[in-house]
């Protein structure tokens, strides 16, 4: 039977680390670099959201909050990343599971706004969970003086009347989101 669990990041059990870890460093191998660790144990606000199947991993997305400035404004903004089902689970409505999962934690939350990024192909699946997005945005990364476009779709969820507010002043605009984006 798949359960649903909810851990902080840091404190994630290591079996289960180790899976994430490991399709982590496959489907995304420029995330982590070259780093020999396999799980980041440092205490943060993050929250690491995951369906097993007994011992083995069957989905899995990460809540992460971050503030950054946009038109002279501090913005609490919340985002899911690192989203994925292994491939024999997909089709199984698992993937909508774990993404709504989160999504409705953050629905919750103190941030007016959430923001992620995929693929074309992937957007419906956000859609069906209330995500929408906003190929009119261009979101800014890395050097602030230099920085470049983030190459992927943004969605966003606007949580509370003011994120309404800030989707329409998003539209159209260009955001810089820092350094990196999750």
């Amino acid at each position: 039977m798949v359960q649903m669990h909810v851990f902080p990041t840091h404190a994630v059990p290591r079996e289960i680390a180790c899976q994430i870890r490991s399709y982590v460093r496959i489907q995304w191998p420029f995330l982590d670099g070259h780093s020999g660790r396999v799980w980041d144990i440092r205490p943060s606000d993050a929250l690491t959201f995951v369906l097993m199947e007994d011992e083995m991993l069957v989905s899995h997305a990460q809540v992460k909050r971050r503030d950054f400035e946009f038109e002279g404004e501090m913005l609490k903004v919340y985002g899911i990343s690192a989203v994925f089902t292994y491939p024999a689970w997909r089709g199984s409505g698992r993937g909508k599971e774990i993404v709504q999962a989160a999504t409705d934690f953050i629905r919750k939350g103190e941030a007016d706004i959430a923001m992620l990024f995929c693929s074309e192909p992937r957007k419906m699946l956000y859609m069906s969970c209330g995500w929408e997005p906003m190929p009119t945005t261009r979101i800014l990364e890395g050097n602030k003086e230099n920085p470049k476009v983030h190459e992927n779709l943004l969605m966003l969820l606007s949580v509370t009347p003011r994120g309404r507010e800030l989707q329409q002043r998003f539209e159209n605009n260009s955001v810089y989101v820092g350094a990196t984006t999750w």
